[in-house]
């Protein structure tokens, strides 16, 4: 597949924009990134409103994830979300076929889904004083 990543920092959270079309062959950079994100104590964002095409893999990284980010000891965490823009049809979709926003919080704007993560875990929303 010929899919990116990149990755963008906001306080407190790492965003992943996935680009092009992701896979089995893309995931496990997908999920060692969303890996680093949680480990280092920073909330995930999953920015899948440019991706063109996602597999079962990608939405087993993202729940996996999630599972990570709010351990059920105490149900806190540094937290996960999605974004996911009417625009990218395909995705979208599949989201709505899996019913993902049952387990994961699906945001249309990645400004939305950063907030709620930096609300989430304490931080300052950026531009609040």
């Amino acid at each position: 597949m010929d899919g990116t990543l990149q990755i963008e920092h906001a306080p407190g959270v790492d965003v992943l924009v996935l680009h092009g079309e992701h896979d089995l062959s893309t995931q496990p950079h997908l999920q060692g990134r969303i890996d680093v994100a949680l480990t280092a104590g920073k909330g995930v964002v999953v920015d899948l409103s440019r991706a063109e095409f996602i597999d079962s893999t990608v939405l087993a990284a993202i729940l996996h994830g999630q599972r990570r980010a709010t351990p059920e000891d105490d149900g806190r965490g540094p937290g996960l979300a999605v974004v996911a823009s009417p625009g990218a049809k395909f995705v979208a979709r599949m989201l709505a076929l899996v019913h993902l926003d049952d387990h994961v919080a699906v945001h249309l704007s990645r400004d939305s889904a950063v907030v709620s993560l930096q609300r989430l875990d304490g931080h300052p929303a950026e531009g609040s004083a």
